[in-house]
């Protein structure tokens, strides 16, 4: 064979082999994408996994602590997490408040009332903007015969010279006792980017000397940001972080 068709054979059959060689890299490169993706897909998975075993431990907890007629209404979406709920449950019970002050009201409101009643004392007054909610809230206390313990307040979201809307507090009772307990579960986040902001500033004047400030979705940067303000206008409340689902944070305001 010459040599020029020599040179054209080797050339093209290291062509081919380099042809191959990148065909085989793009190959392993797509499969370690893959299963890189698989990995990660499994730990999502994973996360999944635990994060429903550690809520459906937390609701038979708290199912067994209320020990309600009926077990409690669906807890996914806007509803306070059952981690949360049963932390919730743990301070109305040991501290036994006289007034609970709630921003936003469902099964919360269900769960705060229950505890009162056990205790033998107190009472939960619902801040809600939605009417709708509010009477589907006012007749599942009454499904669960705790009426007597919870007020649940229509208070459409009003602002005040430009000020993020928070609820009209012509809803709060003019004899409202000093407030133990604030809840804060609402407003929506969606409503405005600090939409609880207002809760502890417009609240305060109704607070007693000794209150607790219990804040839901605290892992948020929104509720971070309240956390701290709240903090720097009250530089007495003492902060109590606590592992949920979705965050939670207490403001204790110790005398």
């Amino acid at each position: 064979m010459p040599y020029p068709y020599v040179f054209i054979t080797l050339t093209l059959i290291l062509v081919l082999l380099l042809l191959v060689v990148v065909f085989g890299l793009h190959k392993i490169r797509h499969i370690h994408l893959a299963t890189y993706a698989m990995r990660e897909d499994l730990a999502a998975s994973r996360r999944e996994i635990e994060t429903l075993f550690s809520q459906t431990q937390a609701l038979m907890a708290l199912e067994r602590k209320l020990s309600l007629p009926d077990s409690l209404p669906p807890m996914r979406g806007w509803a306070g997490s059952p981690d949360f709920l049963l932390r919730l449950a743990d301070e109305v019970l040991q501290h036994q408040p006289r007034t609970v002050m709630e921003c936003s009201s469902g099964v919360s409101t269900i769960v705060v009332a229950r505890c009162l009643q056990l205790n033998g004392v107190g009472h939960v007054y619902s801040l809600e903007h939605n009417s709708a909610f509010a009477e589907k809230t006012r007749q599942f206390l009454i499904h669960y015969g705790l009426s007597e313990w919870a007020t649940v307040l229509d208070a459409p979201l009003k602002a005040i010279d430009g000020q993020t809307s928070w609820y009209s507090e012509e809803a709060i009772p003019a004899n409202l006792p000093p407030v133990d307990v604030l809840v804060v579960d609402g407003p929506p986040a969606h409503n405005a980017p600090l939409a609880r902001m207002p809760a502890l500033p417009r609240l305060l004047p109704r607070m007693a000397e000794k209150y607790t400030v219990i804040l839901d979705d605290a892992g948020r940067p929104g509720e971070q940001q309240i956390i701290s303000s709240w903090m720097k206008s009250q530089p007495r409340l003492r902060k109590e972080t606590v592992a949920c689902e979705k965050g939670m944070v207490l403001l204790h305001a110790d005398a």
